[in-house]
């Protein structure tokens, strides 16, 4: 609780449980269960547990965005220009500037996320840390389009959506990490071959889908689909119940996964020579989306801070305060605003 409130500079209590409540730590467990070195282990979990502050800060009602998109647009804009820093081409100066501004910069977790950003990339590949900053630009670039988005579920078709969110997600620059706790050696023809790139974007779409069913209700507080970044408002306005849409994308969630091993079976036994390296990553990918499921089934973050249980069937309701879980109730005794899990 102190670390969340000194370190992360989260002004209350409230706050301080919504992100330790997040349990990062046991989640970098689940998605990366392959990991050998205890250090590494460590140090990406801290990693991890700060960019939940980090990408909370333009999304909670009480982070740097205030749910005001220039503000959002601001916010990431800020630290796009310090990522861009972290190159290995950036000039000596504009490097030695950005630290200057950081140091003095009042938030702790944007001084942190970056000191953990920087000492990871160092012990990896050019190549890695290129490809790693790009990525993470893109996602934030993404993220602050985000903003912008809110309350145009109606003008947005499933597509469009997808292809948004595929980028805005932190679900890559999540995965990437692999290459650091595995130590992972992706050359960019094997990490950018057409094949590697379909297995990632079924893996995100899959990660991306897990989130928006769980995170309905923790974003839908007030009991409305209206302004909320998820593809169950999408697929309501397009004609669906909410029953049907909560289908759906289980359905989807499901397929995806299916697509996934797909797609990798084909690959390897087309005969083309794929290396231990990249067949690595695939595996990676696997557990990631399998431990990314679990920690969603049963994350406070999404159920509620007095929630000790693991999401198998029931039904989910809305409350003030986010998901209300009523494990093993059956659809025909639903209370009203809800949908089963299954």
């Amino acid at each position: 609780m102190e670390w969340a409130i000194k370190i992360g500079k989260l002004k209350t209590e409230a706050q301080a449980i919504h992100t330790i409540g997040c349990d990062l730590v046991y989640w970098t467990a689940l998605c990366f269960p392959l990991t050998k070195n205890k250090d590494k282990f460590i140090q990406l979990s801290n990693y991890f547990q700060l960019y939940c502050i980090f990408d909370d800060q333009s999304d909670e009602p009480w982070g740097e965005g205030q749910g005001d998109p220039e503000i959002i647009q601001k916010y990431w804009d800020k630290n796009i220009a310090i990522i861009e820093t972290l190159r290995d081409e950036s000039p000596w100066l504009k490097k030695h500037l950005y630290d200057i501004v950081l140091k003095t910069s009042g938030h702790s977790y944007q001084r942190l996320i970056f000191k953990y950003m920087k000492q990871i990339l160092k012990s990896g590949t050019p190549s890695f840390r290129k490809r790693y900053i790009d990525r993470f630009r893109e996602y934030m670039e993404n993220a602050a389009m985000q903003g912008h988005m809110r309350g145009k579920e109606n003008d947005l078709t499933i597509e469009a959506y997808k292809q948004y969110r595929l980028a805005c997600i932190a679900c890559i620059t999540s995965i990437l990490m692999a290459e650091y706790l595995y130590e992972i050696q992706l050359t960019d023809d094997e990490y950018y071959h057409p094949v590697m790139q379909e297995l990632e974007k079924a893996c995100t779409w899959q990660v991306t889908l897990t989130n928006d069913l769980f995170s309905l209700y923790k974003e839908c507080k007030e009991g409305t689909l209206e302004n909320v970044n998820n593809i169950i408002p999408i697929l309501v306005s397009g004609g669906m119940t909410l029953q049907e849409a909560a289908e759906e994308t289980c359905n989807q969630i499901e397929t995806t996964y299916r697509d996934f091993i797909r797609i990798r079976d084909d690959w390897y036994d087309s005969g083309e020579a794929i290396s231990h390296d990249a067949r690595m990553f695939v595996t990676a990918m696997e557990h990631f989306m399998s431990g990314n499921t679990q920690w969603h089934r049963m994350s406070k973050r999404y159920h509620g801070k007095d929630f000790e249980d693991v999401v198998t069937t029931g039904i989910m309701e809305w409350g003030p305060d986010g998901t209300i879980f009523h494990k093993d109730v059956q659809i025909g005794s639903a209370m009203p605003q809800t949908f089963e899990m299954t």
